[in-house]
């Protein structure tokens, strides 16, 4: 069934799951503030310091990783373009990309650091 959509279909897809993937993280992650009664340093270290819980935090940056570089270039493919900005668009989209890479490979690399 997935082989039969189209690119842009396919990209929609991935984006949506990605943002559940965050949304899941976020009430997982919201429940257990809201849940703990006293929320201090060794508490919530000891929280990462479980597998699951560094494996979840690793997944919600991948699907965050994903997302962004998804939607960034949805939206600079319809709005950074030669039509739009003339011979500048194509500079414009390229450094936009490159920014966006750096940020994500940035903090993908800060985040696998902290929580492994």
């Amino acid at each position: 069934m997935f082989s039969k959509l189209g690119h842009g279909s396919k990209e929609f897809l991935i984006i949506r799951a990605c943002a559940l993937l965050i949304l899941f993280y976020t009430i997982y992650l919201g429940g257990f503030v809201i849940i703990t009664e006293e929320l201090d340093f060794n508490l919530w270290s000891t929280f990462f310091e479980s597998t699951l819980n560094k494996m979840f935090t690793s997944i919600f940056f991948l699907a965050f990783a994903v997302h962004t570089w998804l939607g960034t270039w949805a939206v600079s493919s319809d709005y950074l373009t030669p039509r739009i900005f003339g011979n500048l668009g194509r500079i414009l989209y390229v450094s936009f990309r490159g920014i966006v890479a750096a940020i994500i490979a940035l903090i993908l690399t800060w985040a696998i650091i902290i929580i492994w």
